[in-house]
């Protein structure tokens, strides 16, 4: 039938075969034998049905998808890399440098330009640094072949893996090889796009989050059993040598830790407690553990404290004896930025460990800190009703004037604010100091 006649269009490359259809003239066939055998295998075979089309057809080719190219001559770059630090991973580096090495040697036209290792880093993070180091050189220009152990140690993000082998290695005309996998991408480029590729990212990726959420578990487990699960001790404490988990006082740092609360207690602020601790010679948390062979959280280039090292410690109830974990945690297995955790939601074990501070004491400094104690310039000690006083007009803070010898209350209001919207309240120190002890 006349509707049942159909152009067909075979696309060779860059190169296409026009047929031009006429409603009254029977459909061309295209024959084998008019092709290279070679350029059939290359190519798919499409049909355009042309019952309604119009009387001329063109085909125009699409532009052919960028491949890696071989001139024979390759700058080969190698990615490493290990989750943990541990002796037998650090091996396990060295095991892969050598075998890479020996690989690259034995290949004509091989070059080794550098062996990129990132040691005790996850793969679900981007920002590690020789990984970042070897995407700058490939864009750079200074690769164009890559090769991995696996896909697991190049990336446990699977957005991350798919978006660095499909989009930017096929860009800059780079090599990607995976020895685990099979996967290379100039001797066989249907493995880059092989189904394989993006499932195994994708189990890298729930394999990360499924042992995240298992140690989340544990450390929940632990913090509510009263198990310390910290790194390290908090500062006036060391770690049970018997017990990782269990806190005993240690002595000397204990000292230091009582002082600043009797500082706080006597009316001093903060700052001055800062000025104290320096102006006597007394090591900051971080130097005085790497004095005792402790370990740090962070190396510190200063001995000297800091505001909030004194606030850390005034605000710890890790003092009072209670276990308090939690406090702080990591958004995602993905996302590793540290955030603060609402109160309600801290884990709270009482009575786990010897107390440096009583109860009572920590209760004190705590309601000190919530008021506001601001003092005046070179004065090192607080007044005696700082924080203390509001109006009972308006129900703003009442602030210390100073004429002379003559010191008096003034209502913050009317004395900064607006003479119309309250009135002065003043009041002597001495008469407000009978009236009130």
């Amino acid at each position: 039938m006349e509707s049942d006649k159909k152009n067909e269009i075979v696309s060779a490359g860059e190169e296409a075969t026009e047929v031009t259809v006429s409603p009254q003239q029977p459909v061309s066939t295209w024959r084998p034998q008019d092709a290279d055998r070679e350029v059939i295998k290359a190519n798919i075979r499409r049909r355009v049905w042309t019952s309604n089309a119009s009387p001329k057809a063109q085909f125009i080719p699409a532009k052919p998808l960028p491949t890696v190219q071989d001139d024979g001559r390759k700058t080969v770059a190698v990615y490493a890399r290990v989750s943990t630090k541990s002796t037998e991973q650090v091996s396990s580096i060295e095991n892969q440098t050598r075998y890479y090495t020996e690989k690259v040697e034995k290949t004509p036209n091989w070059e080794m330009l550098e062996i990129y290792s990132d040691d005790g880093h996850t793969g679900t993070d981007a920002n590690r640094e020789n990984f970042q180091r070897l995407l700058a050189d490939v864009m750079s220009g200074k690769i164009n072949c890559v090769i991995v152990k696996d896909l697991s140690r190049f990336a446990r993000n699977y957005s991350d893996a798919g978006s660095l082998i499909d989009n930017l290695f096929v860009q800059m005309g780079v090599r990607f090889i995976s020895l685990a996998e099979n996967v290379d991408s100039y001797r066989d480029p249907d493995s880059v796009s092989s189904i394989i590729v993006p499932i195994t990212n994708v189990m890298n990726d729930q394999y990360c989050y499924q042992t995240s959420k298992k140690i989340r578990q544990v450390f929940d487990y632990k913090r509510r059993n009263g198990q310390y699960i910290g790194s390290f001790a908090p500062y006036g404490y060391v770690k049970d040598p018997k017990d990782k988990h269990l806190l005993i006082v240690d002595p000397e740092a204990a000292e230091i830790v009582k002082l600043i609360y009797d500082l706080c207690l006597q009316g001093m602020a903060r700052r001055s407690i800062v000025y104290h601790l320096n102006d006597h010679g007394i090591p900051s948390p971080a130097t005085y553990r790497k004095e005792k062979g402790l370990p740090v959280s962070s190396p510190s280039d200063t001995p000297l404290w800091g505001d909030k090292a004194v606030t850390l410690i005034l605000t710890n109830p890790i003092y009072t004896g209670d276990l308090v974990q939690g406090r702080r945690r990591v958004k995602s297995y993905k996302v590793h930025q540290i955030e603060e955790v609402p109160e309600e939601e801290w884990v709270r074990v009482p009575d786990t460990h010897k107390a440096i501070i009583d109860r009572e004491t920590f209760e004190k400094v705590q309601s000190l800190l919530k008021r506001d104690t601001r003092r005046a310039p070179r004065t090192k000690e607080l007044h005696l009703f700082s924080g203390f006083l509001r109006c009972a007009d308006c129900g703003k803070s009442v602030t210390r004037s100073s004429s002379g010898q003559s010191t008096r209350y003034l209502c913050s209001t009317y004395k900064n604010r607006s003479r119309t919207a309250c009135t002065m309240h003043s009041i002597k120190h001495e008469r407000l100091e009978a009236a009130v002890l």
